[in-house]
């Protein structure tokens, strides 16, 4: 696969308008996304203790067949104008969650604290933001690079000791 066929095109949306409960929508479901990430991390550990971590998977995927119903009844589930490709990264997306998820309940089962696990796995998006600026071409101002700084000087803190 060459650089080219990754080249991904994202049109941005105009910025909305209303809000829930006075938060621009993207703060809304980021702050959701951050709380109930939150609890999963606290979940999967307790669930790891009890458990297996490939059973935690397998039982952990069912549950989110629950979701999967409720969001197929959306009418924008067939919204795109790539469907082919974009199921096709839908699916990556899912492979690399799954095995992350396995990775992360190993660690949990191989008696990783999740104080520690869930805060060093969750700086994944600075691998996120790295790809970003090498296959999207993407820039960074100033205080982002400081919050990598800082995020990168958080995981050394957490780690010491």
């Amino acid at each position: 696969m060459t650089g080219e066929e990754l080249k991904i095109v994202v049109e941005p949306k105009p910025p909305q308008t209303t809000k829930l409960l006075g938060l621009p929508h993207w703060l809304f479901f980021s702050l959701l996304s951050m709380l109930l990430w939150g609890l999963w991390g606290l979940i999967s550990k307790l669930a790891v203790e009890l458990t297996s971590p490939l059973h935690n998977q397998v039982l952990s995927t069912v549950g989110l067949l629950f979701s999967v119903m409720l969001f197929a009844r959306s009418k924008n589930l067939r919204v795109g104008t790539s469907k082919k490709r974009g199921a096709f990264w839908a699916f990556v997306t899912g492979l690399c969650g799954g095995i992350g998820n396995v990775a992360l309940f190993l660690s949990f089962s191989h008696g990783g604290k999740a104080s520690i696990v869930v805060p060093l796995s969750g700086v994944y998006p600075l691998v996120s933001v790295a790809l970003a600026l090498v296959l999207l071409k993407e820039k960074l101002n100033r205080m982002q690079i400081a919050g990598i700084g800082l995020a990168l000087a958080a995981l050394i803190l957490l780690n010491q000791g």
